[in-house]
């Protein structure tokens, strides 16, 4: 007799796994009369940026392929308007840790660090910095340190403090929409907050690549030559378009619901020994799982519980941490995550942690 073959199911949101499917639901969800964009120029790029600017509660939004220039673009032209060069943000942001320095080799500014590493910064952070800055960057949520918001009051105080020393207040939004869930809030309430916001369309609302950026129609004019000298505006992009579209309407409204399912598999998790989790709870739909065990038997008991559970815990990625035998990896809920029992979730766990122990 043939054994039946386990399904893997996967606890972490993953991307498409179906290239050549995706492309037909995307042609299928543009009408059939629709035409193709030239640098931007087309009603499938102008329809979303409305619709983004709409739900973001801004005047003007404007579509680019890269996040990374999209955001860098609108801290230049705060540097510029204000001529300073200093942009405050976290030393554990995206913008300090995962590019390259553009901020500094391509965009001609500096990054001056605020905070702590292991929590968001504050309001005396910033005015604690004594010195002309353009912009203070906010990223929502800090995902190096497992994913955490600051209060809203706190982001409300920081945004009083940017503006009390002459600087935006720009919002690195690549998550907002799964952070506002967490606060109680909409993405165009948490918005309003800022002068500019720059928001992804691949990581929660799964589309194929592609970002925006959103402020007031004056500055997002002037972003534009910047993303345009980014290379960021290609002579077509409407796939990316339908996707983004697509995404804000198909996992926008499920963002709540991913966040509730977080923090219920957070607090599964909690009492497991030799498992932590942060932030606990989780201020949207993510947080960082931490494993205690030594990396080679944790890797062993996660394809032996993927054996017997059929069940995915984390990839092939572990990251280290300060501390000897712990590591992390991050747990991010999507409609893949909805289809596990957080019991299941939580015994899963459990076993991973037993077999390690026992190898």
């Amino acid at each position: 007799m043939i054994e039946e073959q386990r399904v893997m199911r996967f606890l972490s949101r993953r991307g498409t796994r179906d290239a050549a499917g995706e492309l037909r639901r995307l042609s299928e969800a543009l009408a059939p009369d629709s035409e193709p964009d030239q640098y931007g120029e087309g009603a499938v790029i102008t329809d979303l940026e409305r619709e983004v600017a709409a739900v973001l509660g801004k005047e003007a939004a404007i579509f680019a392929v890269s996040g990374k220039a999209a955001q860098l673009s609108a801290l230049r032209v705060h540097a510029d308007r204000r001529g300073r060069t200093a942009v405050a943000a976290h030393p554990r942001s995206h913008i300090v840790e995962d590019e390259k320095n553009a901020i500094g080799t391509l965009y001609g500014l500096r990054v001056a660090r605020v905070g702590a590493l292991t929590a968001p910064f504050s309001a005396a952070d910033v005015d604690a910095l004594h010195e002309p800055l353009a912009a203070v960057v906010v990223e929502l949520p800090l995902r190096r340190a497992g994913y955490r918001v600051p209060p809203w009051d706190e982001l409300v105080a920081i945004g009083d403090a940017a503006r009390r020393l002459g600087a935006a207040f720009h919002l690195d939004g690549a998550r907002l929409w799964e952070a506002a869930p967490g606060y109680g809030r909409t993405p165009a309430e948490i918005a309003a907050l800022a002068d500019t916001v720059y928001v992804s369309f691949y990581k929660g609302l799964q589309g194929l690549a592609g970002a925006a950026l959103a402020g007031d129609a004056e500055t997002i004019a002037a972003a534009r030559v910047w993303i345009e000298r980014a290379g960021s505006i290609p002579y077509r992009a409407y796939p990316y378009a339908v996707a983004a579209r697509e995404g804000l309407r198909r996992e926008l409204p499920r963002m709540a619901e991913y966040h509730v399912r977080a923090a219920l598999i957070a607090a599964a998790l909690r009492d497991v020994p030799g498992i932590g989790v942060s932030a606990d709870p989780p201020a949207c739909n993510a947080f960082a799982v931490f494993l205690q065990g030594d990396r080679t038997a944790l890797f062993a008991a996660r394809d032996a519980v993927e054996a017997s559970h059929g069940i995915q815990l984390f990839g092939p990625n572990l990251i280290a941490t300060p501390h000897p035998n712990v590591w992390s990896f991050e747990l991010s809920v999507g409609p893949d995550t909805l289809a596990i029992d957080v019991a299941e979730i939580r015994a899963a766990f459990a076993d991973l942690i037993e077999r390690t122990r026992s190898l």
